[in-house]
């Protein structure tokens, strides 16, 4: 199993500290559909998330 590169690990570091931000100070809450915000950035995460594992393995066949 290969570590993350660099890049993932920095854009999970800030996606998490945005999320700690975002619930605390503006009451974000990801259940909330009709924060666009909020929509838009957890759709963010699963594009990159899901990108990052496709590149990840097709890079290893």
């Amino acid at each position: 199993m290969r570590s993350q590169p660099p890049v993932l690990r920095l854009v999970g570091i800030l996606a998490f500290i945005v999320g700690v931000v975002g619930y605390t100070v503006f009451g974000w809450r990801f259940e909330s559909t009709s924060n666009p915000v909020v929509t838009t950035l957890a759709l963010a995460c699963v594009v990159l998330a899901v990108a990052a594992t496709i590149w990840r393995t097709v890079g290893s066949s």
